[in-house]
């Protein structure tokens, strides 16, 4: 009878044992929530810039090598996918598993294209894995007559990258818009420092 007696006690003691172990074996697994994610949001116009590592003549390539990070929107970091490269570091490489090409859109802006826009338009793919010079010049840029280096990008040309089999069946879609491609003095006379400043955005 003593022993019917202790039974609901009994119950109730390895009920909140129990409960404790439940909840010190959630805390001690990682949330969901706190795993990293992009802190990019979508359809948000960013502005970048970098001045090319290294300066050198205008006849050299030799400016140095930009990975950049468009997630955090600075050289290297953990997300990069973009590469630039070549004189003035104005040619553009995608990153692995990713596709570059371009469309042109007149009277649109960069802030006002949708992914509709994109979409519709005609995408020309540019195999940027080609490492022949100035592989890229004839697609994004045309000398301006201002200045012996200076570029200006080519007009309502926005570039297109994006990771998927095709771009309709894209999971990640980047547009982005080349502003400048200029340069500076460098440390030497008759060398130069490149200087990129481009803007972009996430669609997908």
């Amino acid at each position: 009878m003593k022993t019917n007696k202790f039974l609901p006690v009994l119950c109730v003691l390895i009920a909140l044992i129990s409960f404790v172990g439940c909840k010190k074996q959630a805390t001690e697994n990682p949330a969901t929530a706190n795993v990293k994610t992009s802190a990019l949001a979508l359809n948000t116009v960013t502005k970048a810039t970098f001045i090319t590592p290294a300066s050198a003549a205008g006849t050299d390539d030799n400016w140095g090598k930009i990975n950049y990070d468009l997630v955090a929107n600075k050289a290297a970091g953990d997300s990069v996918l973009l590469s630039f490269d070549g004189t003035l570091c104005k040619e553009i490489h995608a990153g692995n598993g990713y596709t570059l090409g371009y469309i042109d859109l007149t009277g649109n802006s960069l802030s006002a294209i949708a992914l509709k826009d994109v979409i519709a338009a005609p995408l020309q793919l540019v195999d940027t894995a080609i490492t022949s010079k100035e592989n890229g010049t004839k697609n994004w840029y045309a000398y301006t007559d201002g200045k012996q280096y200076g570029l200006i990008p080519a007009k309502d040309r926005y570039v297109v990258l994006f990771k998927g089999a095709s771009i309709l069946k894209a999971t990640v879609l980047y547009v982005l818009q080349l502003d400048t491609v200029d340069y500076s003095p460098g440390n030497t006379s008759g060398y130069y420092f490149g200087n990129v400043s481009f803007s972009y955005k996430r669609l997908i």
